[in-house]
């Protein structure tokens, strides 16, 4: 007997369609990426998504040099206006055609559209509640690192991975550890009756200050000096105004002048060559010392990873009998090539580190001498 295959009537089929149909839609569908992106953990501990290969970031001022160590292209803003002794070191990548905008302004963030915002600070609940807020309003991805001078070998890695220029940030890891972790080490170890006391002189006339515990005069309390100020720590740019006759009863062992990062050197001159100044025994026994400053300050202004030179420097000028006398032309031109990728030639470093001017004494008519 041969069977007759039975179709199944329209209706039915209409149905099984509509079934697989339905059941088709309920699947997930397979996901096309947006972005080559990636998830990080900032130094925050922030959940972060970012593009896998970042070729634009946005700055702040405190990452400025930390940034440009790893990488002298990347920045789509300027945070400084440098003058042509200061550009003399810097790659004009870092600020040719890179408008001056600092942090904070939402609507010029957005313009330059970069991949990433990077920014610098202490980590603490307020500025992670700052941070999170600025990438609410621009929806880009913020990415915090810490500022803690002591934490720069981790801020380096991580900065390198970010990146993807762990290469370039294991030079300057290595670099820190060569000639920093010794110093930060030995500074341990002074005891109390050896430190020496120190003004830290700062404003057009020397009479503004930074005291202990300021992030502005951090390197004086990590290579143990005694910040003889005794003012209140002020916030943000700082500079706490003192007078000349408190400076008489403080008595510092040695003047430290930051004359602004500009060539005028006021401030230097102003403690050399008025003789208002001339009680105070730092003066009298030639211990003023003019902080080099180019391209940036070498112990503040901005506080950032420049202030590793500045480390090396004044540690040599405070305790070199501690610390070891040091050949701080080759360091200091070691330190340019890798940080600021410049080729520094000897002349050239020892003008850095004796930026000290001759003064006109127009009562003796002569040139004071150097410190």
């Amino acid at each position: 007997m041969i069977s007759k295959k039975i179709q199944p009537p329209a209706s039915q089929l209409l149905w099984v369609a509509i079934a697989i149909f339905a059941f088709s839609a309920c699947q997930p569908k397979q996901k096309t990426p947006v972005a080559d992106t990636r998830i990080i953990t900032d130094m925050a501990g922030r959940q972060v998504e970012i593009p896998k290969h970042i070729e634009r970031a946005f700055i702040d001022r405190h990452s400025v040099m930390m940034v440009y160590a790893v990488d002298t292209t990347l920045m789509v803003n300027r945070v400084f206006e440098y003058t042509e002794t200061e550009k003399k070191y810097l790659k004009p990548s870092f600020y040719e055609g890179k408008p001056y905008v600092i942090e904070g302004v939402v609507e010029e963030i957005i313009k330059l559209k970069p991949d990433v915002v990077i920014y610098s600070q202490f980590i603490t609940t307020e500025n992670i509640a700052e941070v999170n807020d600025l990438q609410e309003k621009i929806q880009l991805p913020v990415i915090l690192l810490d500022m803690d001078i002591i934490r720069y070998k981790e801020i380096l890695a991580f900065l390198g991975d970010v990146l993807g220029k762990e290469e370039e940030t294991n030079e300057l890891i290595s670099f820190i550890q060569t000639h920093i972790d010794p110093i930060l080490e030995k500074a341990k170890t002074i005891p109390q009756e050896q430190k020496k006391t120190i003004y830290y002189a700062e404003g057009m006339k020397g009479l503004q200050t930074d005291p202990s515990g300021s992030i502005h005069s951090l390197l004086i309390d990590l290579l143990g000096g005694i910040n003889i100020a005794q003012t209140d720590v002020l916030p943000g740019k700082g500079m706490s105004s003192v007078s000349l006759e408190q400076l008489y009863v403080w008595q510092p062992e040695i003047i430290l002048v930051w004359s602004g990062n500009h060539d005028g050197l006021d401030s230097y001159k102003e403690i050399k060559a008025n003789s208002a100044w001339n009680q105070l025994n730092a003066v009298k026994n030639n211990q003023v010392y003019q902080v080099p400053w180019r391209p940036f300050g070498w112990i503040d202004r901005p506080p950032g990873i420049n202030r590793l030179i500045g480390l090396v420097w004044l540690s040599n000028l405070l305790y070199p009998e501690i610390y070891g006398e040091k050949d701080l032309t080759a360091i200091t031109q070691e330190f340019f090539q890798k940080f600021d990728h410049y080729e520094m030639t000897e002349d050239e470093a020892l003008e850095l580190l004796n930026p000290q001017p001759l003064i006109w004494d127009t009562d003796k008519e002569l040139y004071l001498s150097l410190p």
